[in-house]
């Protein structure tokens, strides 16, 4: 069975009631937060990986809840700021942007491909269950990118040798067995430090696999960093078996926390995703808990941060403890404002902020915020960035009792009309330009 959602759909009373039977296999996860399912269902990821050190906190936050209705045959199904695909039994569910009112997701998928500089093919739309797996499939030079610039993973690993170069430990058995009579060899194993190991083995299988599906071959050659990846993989792989592949999945589904090989552990899990999922695909297991789930709020950030690359605004990152500014002397009080430069200040807020006539209606904390940023940098300009569901006819803006300074809400249209992917990345790119212009940058 299949289900569609929207994030965030509390304020809908209408949307998201099924019959109970039917979404009996979503009870044992619903009110769950997520960094909860991720500790118990290894084959689910959620951006940003770091769920602990999100600004937004979205690792507290269920992925959805369950809630009686005055039908006591059907429930609600509510959601919070988390977008993405979960597979739960053979249910499927699809939860997309509520600032999007297409089937097709276009925004999600258009916000990935700005934020992870990918190509976005055409999806087949009319094939949800394939739609999946390449999605799912794009990820990967992210990962591996992400990955790899901690270094090619090595570990030690134990082999066993028969030949007359004894440098290790001699296996008297083994070396009675086979080398009797003695003709000059010695069995003996060795303890070597090696990149060719099971997790560089199971990114080579992956990309193996990847390969021999539709985009995968083009995924692969995305761009010249991930290309050079995927050879050094190659090369440092020379023991590769695709008969090993059962052998080498098994020997990965028991993650390791590797202190410095931070980065591979969600790349471990999006390759056993992708090289499992005809078997783990959506319904295939009544155990198995699968899926990719994004934040709304990150997400919406980095892509604000990709429209404003190259305009000067600094990009305070919370995760990465940079661009930081200090609210106290002392260098105390550390806060990072989303983006800020000479005289500006702006927060992005996935929230549905473009029916706000009055900027005071805007959350207090929220205002709060700004306003603490904009005294700290001695900024007179600051703003909230939102999605919006329609081009601003004006730009709602309020000035600061006793000050020169103005606080506005700017935002990006997001575009509700396109057939296409293809024209909804041309409009969306229209959209931007109007955003940039709403500035008045010069």
């Amino acid at each position: 069975m299949r289900i569609n959602l929207t994030d965030n759909n509390i304020g809908q009373p209408d949307a998201g009631v099924y019959p109970r039977k039917d979404v009996a296999a979503l009870f044992p996860i619903a009110d769950k937060t997520v960094a909860e399912l991720c500790r118990e269902n290894e084959n689910l990821l959620i951006f940003p990986y770091s769920i602990e050190t999100s600004d937004d906190r979205v690792g507290d936050a269920s992925v959805m809840s369950i809630l009686n209705t005055s039908d006591s045959e059907k429930v609600r199904i509510t959601t919070n700021n988390v977008m993405g695909f979960i597979g739960v039994g053979d249910l499927q569910i699809k939860i997309q942007s509520r600032f999007d009112k297409g089937r097709d997701d276009f925004l999600l998928h258009y916000m990935l491909q700005r934020v992870l500089s990918f190509n976005l093919f055409d999806l087949n739309h009319n094939n949800e269950q394939e739609d999946v797996f390449d999605f799912v499939m794009f990820m990967f030079p992210y990962f591996l990118k992400s990955a790899m610039r901690q270094g090619i993973y090595r570990e030690y690993q134990n082999y066993r040798h028969n030949d007359a170069h004894l440098k290790g430990t001699l296996d008297v058995g083994r070396h009675v067995a086979r080398n009797t009579p003695f003709v000059g060899d010695f069995a003996y194993s060795t303890r070597e430090y090696s990149y060719d190991n099971s997790t560089t083995e199971l990114i080579r299988h992956t990309i193996e696999f990847m390969k021999t599906k539709k985009y995968g071959q083009a995924v692969l050659n995305i761009d010249q960093e991930t290309k050079e990846n995927v050879e050094a993989i190659v090369e440092h792989t020379p023991l590769y078996d695709r008969n090993e592949r059962s052998a080498i999945i098994s020997k990965n589904l028991r993650m390791r926390m590797h202190p410095y090989y931070t980065e591979y552990r969600p790349l471990q899990t999006l390759c056993l995703q992708i090289l499992r999922m005809e078997e783990v695909k959506y319904g295939e297991s009544d155990d198995i808990i699968c899926g990719i789930l994004f934040d709304g709020a990150w997400l919406w950030e980095e892509y604000v941060n990709t429209v404003l690359d190259g305009l000067g605004f600094i990009h305070g990152e919370n995760k990465k403890r940079k661009n930081g500014i200090y609210l106290f002397e002392g260098h105390s009080g550390v806060r990072y404002p989303d983006f800020y430069k000479e005289d500006f200040v702006l927060d992005a807020k996935y929230k549905r902020l473009g029916s706000y006539v009055k900027v005071s209606d805007v959350d207090r904390n929220d205002v709060h915020q700004v306003m603490a940023y904009m005294t700290t940098l001695k900024a007179t300009r600051g703003g909230f960035v939102a999605p919006l569901m329609e081009k601003q006819t004006k730009i709602p803006t309020g000035r600061l009792k006793d000050a020169q300074s103005t606080l506005s809400i700017f935002g990006i249209a997001v575009c509700q009309t396109a057939k296409t992917y293809g024209e909804f990345c041309e409009r969306m790119k229209d959209m931007e330009r109007v955003f940039v212009e709403s500035l008045n940058l010069d």
